[in-house]
């Protein structure tokens, strides 16, 4: 917290001065929604279709503090509401001389602007009001496709693990356990909010507030024609708005959990797997919230208890982790134009034990971590028109994993690690955040109306990242016996990261049908390792992100809108683009003496027992391209919404995606020369590159493309042999009926195609074919570029989600569905080339050995996934009090779905090419109560 406090004094002082000469501009006024607000807007006409002035309009909702809001109608009968947190809402339009109307039930969420019309009648205003039960549910303003929005009636009834990132998983185009995106890398390309405000881990793009999952209000995906308000990702937008109290006490307690012997086997095709693991666990949560002041000042609070134990079949007991959580946030509205909202929120965890294919269960691999988060945030309303946000926030996080002593072991012929887990990590993950925009609408301004938008984010992002092997080295044996070690120092790197982006941008009511919505986004980023460097090494190019959106209402009625869109956006900034940068000690192997005597025909006793040096690759400062860019997504968007009846719409849309300044190391002093190498394995010819410096290695940051290593003097000149690509198409279609009339129903399918040379699937800093941690081993060694183009892991062929629930009256039971089919990830025969023709494999230290890919990438794919979930609550209600008892069936067919296989030919080992190292979880059953009031 000391550092914490420090790093706000920074921001006030040298960073900040940067920020504030911005904020000056957005002091000048220049409507519209925003990342936890919305907005509702319409005209009251009367039935000959003439414009009302003068008509009173009222709005009120259980969520909006202040009590009930009037506006009156302009002198063409509009009207808007601004500011308005998402929940339902209830629309009275009243004029004297005509019958009020009101319009109920209307569903609003954060980042939407709903146009809600009135036609009054002629009558008494005394006369009873009509009401009308169908709500708008479509955006006719804003480009950006209708955000996939998860409310809470949504995660309470649906079967779902509780799990944040889980959450994730039920958004269409979400593949993989962490969510990838139309394409993006494995969740290190996703922007995560809290209530506005950027909770995105800074090291490697994971989120680090792992919100309750009782205290979320709602979850939104969100980013495909995103405007300029939002940019730092290249997947998806995570919208989380947490729960905020009312002018009622309410109060919430559950208890949900699995039992060791509450699940089924599904492994009876594969007896060989290396673990059989099920879960126990147990989730115990509580909030309350209510009115401090009515209207004035609420209140809301929560805490949780979490205990899972892994259960290891014919093994025992495994990993055991524990986790406490605690939220309190007060919403205060000063007055009718003043509102302050301030959320803290912590947490602390354990963990003892791993369980991991291959690791000894007795291996003692303690972890524990603890971390606070804020957020206060400002709303000022100067008019119906105009209104400010301002928020300040941040966290700090402290992790450890592992024990520096002893160093750990692993057989390569029974591939089982012993002694120790093979990594020790420390780290403390800092950030503080500040961001402000000021809306406005102008009427009658160069030909129409405009809600101009201009917005400025400032963040410091220091962390401290102590990281290596336990006692600085790994034992490898071979059936026992000492075989080779490797050694390295730890790496111990402190990097300070700044951004700095504002944009400005419109949505043009060309006429009541036609919206155009232009924005421009800027980014300043620097990443500085002060112990290493007297000005920040990490200073890429101000970044320029230019939006366009066309919306059309093809009916007029707000119905039916076509959407266009064009946009450049940023990837997330990640410590790790910069931090390997900073020095360290050299990578060294030793080989065990009786080994090398063996190897090399000596007599024994010559080298004895005892470690000898065979290779070594010495740390060498990286070069800095100084025109380095930040990579980018370039998207392309083309869709179509229609609301089909109360509560019911459905989309489509076409999305293109590419990536463009992709950043990468380039290895220019390794040498090599094509020579023809038969593989053992299968006999097959291949031109692979042999080694002709083994362990000199230094490398330049730049943005690779195909021919530039001649131009930077690379020792071997076709170092970059090609322009580093990464695509995506997709075609989407999606189906939703919101919660009404006790059922709810959504569906989505996709059929997509990703391509490339940058792989999407999760790899370390210069240790696969991704880049999506900063940087790949592409440019590093030219064996990894064989057959490195075509279909990437992580992609979507076909996927399928459906997800929905029913009330049965009279009995008061809810049914609840999940049900998922997805086409397999691909993957790509490897197979381990001669390490005499090449010994370096210039990557981390955990791969010994230079890897090539043995046919076109992605030619195998995993079986498809299916999946289904159940879950049945019944319901017991005491006046104000309900208590539910629901039981969460999870795979009730069981499937076994092959989920990853061996995909390499190894000499050392006795899984080869193929082998099925997991299958999807077997049924299970999770046990829940709920009580509320």
């Amino acid at each position: 917290m000391k550092k914490l406090r420090r790093g706000m004094v920074l921001i006030l002082t040298k960073d900040f001065l940067i920020f504030a000469c911005l904020v000056l501009l957005v002091s000048s006024p220049v409507y519209s929604q925003s990342s936890v607000h919305g907005a509702i807007q319409g005209k009251v006409t009367s039935e000959d279709g003439q414009p009302l002035p003068g008509a009173e309009v009222i709005i009120s909702s259980p969520k909006l503090i202040g009590g009930p809001q009037s506006v009156i109608t302009d002198i063409e009968g509009k009207f808007r509401f601004i500011g308005l947190p998402p929940g339902t809402y209830t629309v009275e339009a009243k004029l004297q001389g005509f019958t009020p109307q009101k319009r109920v039930n209307i569903r609003l969420i954060v980042a939407a602007t709903l146009t809600v019309d009135f036609t009054l009648k002629v009558g008494k205003l005394e006369e009873e009001v009509e009401v009308i039960a169908t709500a708008p549910i479509i955006d006719v303003k804003d480009t950006q496709i209708h955000a996939y929005n998860m409310p809470k009636e949504f995660m309470e009834k649906i079967p779902a693990s509780r799990d944040f990132e889980d959450q994730l998983t039920f958004a269409p185009g979400a593949k993989g356990a962490w969510g990838s995106f139309y394409g993006s890398p494995d969740s290190l390309e996703n922007k995560y909010l809290t209530d506005g405000l950027n909770t995105t881990c800074p090291e490697d793009g994971a989120p680090a507030q792992l919100v309750d999952y009782d205290s979320i209000e709602e979850f939104n995906v969100m980013g495909i024609a995103a405007p300029a308000e939002y940019g730092g990702f290249g997947g998806a937008l995570i919208n989380v708005v947490t729960k905020s109290g009312g002018n009622d006490l309410s109060g919430l307690f559950t208890f949900f959990t699995r039992r060791p012997s509450w699940h089924s086997e599904n492994w009876t095709d594969y007896p060989y797997l290396a673990r059989r693991v099920f879960s126990e666990f147990y989730n115990v949560h509580f909030n309350l919230g209510g009115p401090v002041i009515k209207d004035k000042l609420w209140f809301y609070t929560s805490g949780r208890y979490t205990f899972d134990q892994d259960h290891i079949q014919d093994q025992g007991k495994g990993e055991k982790s524990w986790g406490w959580r605690g939220m309190v946030k007060f919403t205060w509205q000063l007055n009718s134009n003043n509102r302050l909202q301030a959320t803290f929120d912590g947490y602390t965890r354990g963990r003892k034990g791993w369980t991991w294919d291959f690791v000894d269960p007795s291996i003692d691999y303690p972890s524990k971590g603890h971390g606070v988060f804020f957020n206060v945030s400002y709303l000022l309303t100067f008019s119906n028109i105009t209104f400010l946000e301002a928020r300040f926030g941040g966290m700090d996080t402290y992790t450890l994993m592992g024990t520096t002593n002893p160093p750990a072991r692993f057989d390569m012929e029974t591939e089982w690690w012993t002694n120790n887990y093979f990594e020790y990590w420390k780290n403390k993950r800092q950030r503080l955040d500040f961001n402000a925009s000021v809306t406005h609408h102008a009427e009658d301004f160069i030909k129409g109306s405009h809600d101009f938008k201009f917005g400025v984010e400032f963040a410091r992002m220091p962390s401290h990242d102590w990281r290596g092997m336990p006692g600085n080295r790994t034992y490898y044996d071979l059936g026992g016996e000492p075989y080779f070690m490797v050694y390295q120092p730890f790496f111990d790197v402190r990097p300070i990261g700044t951004r700095l982006e504002f944009f400005l941008q419109d949505t043009w009511s060309i006429s009541d049908r036609v919206t155009v919505n232009p924005g421009v986004r800027f980014m300043h980023v620097r990443g500085d390792l002060p112990r290493s460097f007297d000005e920040p090494p990490f200073r890429p190019k101000l970044g320029i992100a230019p939006r366009l959106g066309i919306n059309f209402d093809i009916l007029g009625d707000h119905s039916t809108v076509l959407k266009l869109h064009y946009g450049r956006y940023y990837h997330q900034y990640r410590d790790l683009m910069y931090t390997p940068w900073e020095p360290k000690g050299p990578y060294q192997e030793y080989l065990w003496g009786p080994v090398l005597e063996e190897w090399e025909g000596l007599p024994p006793g010559t080298y004895g027992k005892k470690w000898v040096l065979d290779f070594e690759d010495p740390w060498e400062p990286y070069k800095i391209d100084p025109n380095l860019r930040f990579p980018y997504m370039r998207q392309f968007v083309v869709g179509i919404e229609r609301e089909l009846g109360k509560d019911i719409s459905i989309s489509a849309s076409f999305i293109y995606r590419t990536n463009h300044d992709l950043m990468d190391r380039v290895n220019i002093s390794g040498k090599w020369k094509p020579v023809q190498w038969v593989d053992p394995y299968e006999g097959n010819t291949y031109t692979v590159y042999q080694r002709l410096n083994p362990g000199e290695n230094s490398f330049y940051i730049t943005n690779p493309y195909k021919g530039q290593g001649k131009d930077i003097g690379a020792a071997y000149p076709d170092i970059v042999a090609w322009d580093p690509e990464r695509s995506n198409r997709t075609l989407e279609i999606r189906f939703n009926k919101r919660y009404s009339n006790r059922w709810q129903f959504r569906a989505s399918f996709l059929t997509g195609y990703s391509w490339g040379n940058d792989d999407n699937f999760w790899g370390e800093y210069g240790s696969s074919h991704s880049t999506g941690l900063g940087a790949s081993w592409n440019f590093s060694n030219p064996n990894y570029q064989i057959n490195a183009e075509g279909p990437l892991t992580i992609s979507s062929t076909y996927i399928f989600k459906s997800a929905g629930s029913y009330d049965i009256p009279v009995i008061d039971v809810t049914v609840g569905f999940d049900f998922r089919y997805e086409s397999g990830d691909r993957y790509t025969k490897q197979i381990l080339l001669d390490p005499d023709i090449d010994p370096d494999p210039v990557a981390d230290w955990w791969t010994r050995d230079v890897v090539i890919l043995a046919e076109k990438r992605g030619s195998h794919r995993l079986p498809a996934m299916k999946n289904f979930n159940l879950r049945a609550e019944k319901y017991f209600h005491w006046g104000q009090v309900k208590v539910g008892v629901l039981l969460d069936i999870f795979n009730v067919f069981n499937w076994d779905t092959v989920t990853w296989v061996e995909t390499y030919y190894d000499p050392w080992s006795e899984y080869q090419f193929g082998y099925v190292w997991d299958i999807q979880n077997p049924r299970a059953f999770k046990l829940g109560f709920r009580f509320e009031f």
